[in-house]
Order: structure tokens, then C-alpha cells, then sequence
């Protein structure tokens, strides 16, 4: 059975649990988690602070201040998800503490700021029979009228690229979200399902923190409670593929051939128009030994993401277990392009890379 979370990682993917949100009284939680740390906002930068100066050029030096060395010198982190003061201390941020923190330290200065999320996956992954989707978060800002975006990935303001708007209750919800994810990891189930609730309580319209919400009441064995979570998903959000791999595996468990074989179909419309589905179908494939059937999914996948290094790789695997060397030659030049590309629009490096931090 494949258990399919549907992470917004921010790896993609907090600290180490949902206690990090914790607020004493009746403090509004999204505000708690929204809160910048006194130190950080005495440390925000003239440039960035003078209302004087242009909107452009005052997001362009809070990105510089974020990700240089001489400035906060982030660096980027999977795992765990950090609250913006944990970020703040220990100068690591995935996706979404990069988008929390920007958008804390952009309100600040007088800057319109929000976060914006991408349907899209950013990657599929297995690990311990269990697959993990990640999707993305960044953020939108307002300069003379028109939105922009600025990412974790990226070394400035990009254009043209339109996610959409999400609020912030939504936002933290998230974080939720990962923190559930990490704390099940982590074989935390207790406090698994108390981040998850979190995560529902600020926003119950979320098909993908419903999916999630099913498979911490499975790891818990609580059956019937995960199959309500995975039909709730569906409810919101029909061709969800987490919910329906998940269904897919619960009716097997139950042995019920007549829902698997509905579920199954209605997961194999939903995945031919998913790319990161078709990737993890083309790598199934190549591992059975049916490299041709590969390259059809591969190419599949390129279609619907043209610019993902890891398709372009895998691609040039098969092509290259076909013999069709020179088709593999032209992937994989493909995919070094693409990489170097990336490479280049880096703003923040890895945790693990040389330099400071």
C-alpha cells in the first residue's frame, strides 16, 4: 500500500513539533506565527525601511539582506520546518520559513507582501512505502501596481510566474501540515495528530491537509476516520492523488475489488495529467525492465514539465537501455542545461554546502 502525504515542503519542505506555536491567553495563532522577533526588526536595513526609496529596489535589498553573508546568510534546510524566530536563530529556512520571514520582515517595512502557493508538484519521493509529494510555496509582492514573485530558489525578483494567492491562516496551516508529516516520521503519533488538527482547524478547505489527515489516523489504526479524511479530500478536490492512491490502498486492505477497480480508474485519469506521476510510473517501468514503456512516461512527464532536470536524466537512462545512444546523449545534454540553469538562479545555498553557516 502506498500512503500518499501530499507535503508542501519546504523540504519540500518547524521546529520539532506543533508545540512551536504555542501562545499563552487568547492570542491569535496566525498572528503568534506571523510575529517578528524584536531583534530581527531592529536588524532590517535602511534601504529596506525608507519608504523614501522604491518599492523594486527595497524588495530587491530584503532579499539581499536575507540570503548574503554579510547580511542573515540563510541557508536552506529540507527538514524540519522552522517557525520565523527558530529560522531567525539558527539562520535555516526551507520554502515556506523563507516565505514566512520575508513576508514578516516585508509587512514590517511597509511593503505589500503574501504568500502564494503552486498546485503543481515540486517533487515525488518513496520512502518506507510511503510517497511524498511536494509542492511550493513563495511569495507575492505588489511594486507599482504589479505582482511579483520572490523565491527561496531564485537570486532576485522573478516575473511572470503566477501561483496563487493564499491567505496567511492558510499559510500557517501549512506549517501544520509539515510538522504533522515530521512528527510521523519520526513515529510521533500523538503529536502528529495534534499538528494535523492544528492544520484543519485554520483551514478545513484544504483537500491536501485532509489527504495527510487520513493517513496519520491510518498510522494510528484508526480506519475508518482516515477513509472519511481521504473521501473529504475528494470532496474538495476530485482528482486529488493522494486521496485516491490512498483509497485505492484501503479498499485493497479491505479487499474490496469493486472500489479498488473504481478508485483505480478514477487515479489513472487524475495521474495522466500529473507529471510527477507519469516520472514515478516511467521509473516503476525501467526498474521492471521495460525501458520503452519508460520513455513514453518519461516524455509524457517533459510535456507537462519541460524544464525538470530529473525527467530529462531518467529519460537519457532510458533511451540509453534501448541503445539509442545519441537520444540519450541529447537528454542528458538536456538535463545539464537545465541543471546549470538552476545552479544560477540559486539565491540560498544548502545547510550542507561550503561558506558560512
Amino acid at each position: 500500500m502506498l500512503r500518499a502525504f501530499c507535503l508542501l515542503l519546504f523540504l519540500l519542505g518547524c521546529v520539532s513539533g506543533p508545540d512551536a506555536l504555542a501562545t499563552t491567553g487568547r492570542a491569535n495563532p496566525v498572528e503568534a506565527a506571523m510575529a517578528l522577533p524584536d531583534e530581527l526588526h531592529r536588524m532590517l536595513p535602511a534601504d529596506v525601511v525608507d519608504h523614501r526609496i522604491d518599492d523594486a529596489i527595497r524588495v530587491q535589498a530584503l532579499v539581499d539582506f536575507m540570503i548574503a553573508d554579510d547580511g542573515l546568510a540563510l541557508r536552506y534546510q529540507e527538514q524540519p520546518t522552522h517557525g520565523i524566530a527558530e529560522s531567525f536563530a539558527l539562520r535555516r529556512v526551507n520554502c515556506l520559513s523563507f516565505t514566512m520571514m520575508f513576508i514578516a520582515m516585508a509587512r514590517a517595512s511597509g511593503i505589500k507582501a503574501f504568500a502564494q502557493a503552486s498546485d503543481d508538484a515540486l517533487s515525488m519521493r518513496m520512502q518506507d512505502g510511503t510517497l511524498f509529494r511536494a509542492t511550493h510555496v513563495n511569495v507575492g509582492v505588489l511594486i507599482d501596481g504589479a505582482r511579483h514573485s520572490v523565491d527561496v530558489g531564485w537570486r532576485g525578483v522573478a516575473v511572470g510566474r503566477k501561483p496563487l494567492r493564499i491567505s496567511d491562516a492558510r499559510m500557517i496551516a501549512l506549517l501544520h501540515n509539515n510538522h504533522a508529516v515530521e512528527r510521523l516520521l519520526q513515529g510521533e503519533s500523538a503529536a502528529a495528530s495534534e499538528a494535523i488538527a492544528a492544520g484543519l482547524a485554520l483551514d478545513a478547505s484544504s483537500a491536501t491537509i485532509w489527504s495527510n489527515a487520513g493517513v496519520v489516523h491510518a498510522r494510528a489504526g484508526r480506519r475508518q476516520e482516515a477513509k472519511r479524511a481521504y473521501l473529504r479530500a475528494l470532496t474538495l478536490q476530485r482528482n486529488h492523488v493522494g486521496a485516491l492512491t490512498n483509497l485505492v490502498g484501503f479498499h485493497r486492505a479491505q479487499g474490496d475489488a469493486a472500489q479498488v477497480a473504481m478508485y483505480e480508474k478514477r487515479l489513472a485519469r487524475a495521474q495522466a495529467f500529473d507529471p510527477f506521476s507519469q516520472f514515478l510510473i516511467g521509473q516503476s517501468r525501467a526498474q521492471a525492465g521495460v525501458p520503452a514503456d519508460a520513455v513514453a512516461h518519461y516524455r509524457r512527464a517533459i510535456r507537462m514539465l519541460p524544464d525538470e532536470p530529473r525527467f530529462h536524466r531518467s529519460l537519457a537512462e532510458a533511451y540509453q537501455a534501448l541503445g539509442d545512444n545519441a537520444a540519450a546523449q541529447r537528454a542528458r545534454d538536456r538535463a545539464l542545461r537545465l541543471e546549470a540553469n538552476q545552479e544560477a538562479q540559486r539565491g540560498i545555498r544548502k545547510a550542507d554546502a561550503s561558506g558560512p553557516g
